[in-house]
């Protein structure tokens, strides 16, 4: 081991520097992948990964570099173990192509700023600071932003979904967005991980932290931690119940219907009954003014149809009720376009407006190699959708809607733009059937539930099979369903007005916590 610098630091204890290596290659991915749904195990990653900062601090360049993409590639794979599985299931391909397609993914979207990660904290690390704790985080939190926004784009795994549960912490989201809470854990592993070093006799590097100096980092890491817990717990006191006599009553149906992992053309048509026979039900217990349906539902061309607008119409006419249904649309002749979209249909059956989907689902809705047959699959006669131009708000009884349909939920800055254009609550439609995985549709709920935070908007979320739910402005639950399952879900919402920190200026946080760590990376000196 190469000794003498801050970049090539001295381990000692050869069995405590083994054990550290262990951690960081084997247990840190544990505890990463196992704090998201189903598993649930989120407070240990509050300190599991204090060995995997120590690895990242001390070891030379190339371990630290090793441990960091092996964690990274098993902790993200299982944080998303439907993954591979899905794709070969959803290309009717041999598994091997999924296990290809993930490491692929993570090649493209999660290595490079991973890497970025390491050195970064390694340079800061290059001279003793009591910030070096709080700025490890930010440039955790930049490097989720990178990978977030740049190219393809992948949300899956951000650390901070994994603490939905802590709702007093989580409320920061309407500043910060996910990256907030993300930043707030690899901070306190990292506090931990100063004051295990400066204290232990077997661990040795020559830039290290005193033991005052890691105290007063430990000090300020939980001085912001309590700040924003306390955030928090103001802004949940202050929303409240936040129901009101100017509520409009929903209902949510979830048909449970697996359309198979694609589309084919006897799918057209299909299942109609079985949601308006769900849908009698609710109009007649609840008597809901609004009812939604998830994505996909209706698997057929709603304009092009008048015998199933007008059995529509028959169905909401009595109770005067609007609905909002996923299904695809059609326009021009003979070179058509498709887009993956939601309708506002009004009591009479005729559509009142719809929103085109913006942010399609790359191999799945668009195909950057088009020329590769078995990657298309099919609904009738389409073979790929078409982004949708300028978002349109749907106009309901409850108020303005701002829709986002399946993925769309998982970028913070999409629920944001619907709301600075005037939007009183969210709606997104999902059809999670596909991939028939209840882990995957548990996490992708929980970012949906993150988004209610940041823009502080009731949101409804419609799923072809579950979880379907009501959630208010502070992330709680009002109502669910459980996955896999066919049910109704009836409630009530409010459509809201204010603009949060987060809609008006987005990823700001994000973006301080990529230049302030790499400022302080390129200027601090040995």
């Amino acid at each position: 081991m190469i000794r003498g610098d801050g970049s090539a630091p001295q381990l000692g204890g050869a069995w405590l520097g083994r054990t550290v290596y262990l951690w960081g290659f084997v247990l840190a991915p544990l505890i990463y992948g196992f704090a998201f749904p189903l598993h649930g195990w989120a407070w240990p990653a509050w300190i599991g990964l204090v060995p995997w900062c120590v690895a990242q601090r001390i070891a030379p360049t190339r371990l630290a570099l090793a441990v960091c993409w092996v964690s990274t590639l098993v902790g993200s794979y299982l944080c998303t173990p439907w993954l591979a599985p899905a794709v070969a299931n959803y290309y009717q391909q041999p598994l091997i192509l999924g296990i290809l397609l993930f490491v692929g993914i993570w090649l493209i979207t999660i290595a490079p700023y991973v890497t970025a990660f390491t050195l970064c904290y390694r340079r800061m690390a290059q001279r003793p600071s009591v910030w070096l704790p709080l700025l490890a985080g930010m440039a955790w939190a930049g490097a989720e932003l990178g990978r977030v926004r740049l190219f393809i784009g992948e949300p899956f795994g951000l650390f901070g979904y994994s603490q939905l549960e802590a709702r007093p912490l989580v409320q920061l989201a309407d500043i910060t967005g996910v990256y907030g809470i993300s930043f707030l854990l690899i901070a306190v592993n990292a506090a931990i991980a100063e004051l295990w070093m400066a204290y232990s006799h077997r661990l040795r590097a020559q830039r290290m932290l005193t033991g005052a100096q890691a105290w007063t980092a430990a000090g300020l890491v939980a001085a912001t931690l309590g700040v924003c817990v306390l955030y928090g717990a103001a802004q949940i006191h202050r929303l409240g119940d936040t129901a009101t006599t100017t509520a409009t009553r929903i209902s949510v149906v979830q048909a449970n219907i697996d359309l198979g992992s694609q589309w084919r053309q006897e799918f057209y048509g299909r299942n109609l009954e079985d949601y308006m026979r769900l849908t009698v039900d609710a109009l007649r217990a609840h008597k809901p003014q609004l009812v939604f349906w998830p994505e996909s539902s209706m698997t057929f061309f709603l304009d092009e149809e008048p015998a199933y607008r007008g059995a529509l119409g028959r169905l909401l006419s009595p109770s005067q009720t609007q609905l909002i249904a996923g299904g695809a649309r059609e326009i021009g002749q003979p070179n058509a376009r498709y887009y993956n979209s939601a309708f506002l249909i009004a009591p009479d059956g005729s559509i009142l407006d719809k929103y085109d989907k913006q942010e399609l689902l790359p191999f799945a809705e668009y195909f950057p190699f088009g020329g590769i047959e078995l990657l298309k699959r099919e609904f009738g006669r389409v073979r790929e959708f078409t982004p949708g131009g300028p978002a349109r708000l749907l106009p309901t009884v409850a108020g303005l809607a701002g829709v986002i349909i399946c993925n769309e939920v998982m970028f913070g800055e999409i629920a944001a733009e619907r709301v600075r254009n005037g939007a009183g609550f969210l709606v997104t439609l999902t059809n999670d059937a596909w991939l028939g995985d209840r882990m995957y549709a548990e996490q992708a709920f929980d970012m949906a539930r993150l988004r209610a935070i940041e823009q502080r908007r009731y949101l409804v979320r419609a799923s072809m099979s579950g979880p379907s739910a009501i959630v208010d402005p502070t992330g709680r639950v009002l109502q669910r369903t459980p996955t896999d399952s066919r049910a109704t879900l009836n409630g009530a919402i409010e459509s809201r007005q204010g603009i949060t920190f987060y809609a008006r200026y987005g990823d700001v946080f994000g973006l301080l916590c990529v230049l302030v760590p790499l400022a302080f990376a390129l200027t601090k000196r040995g």
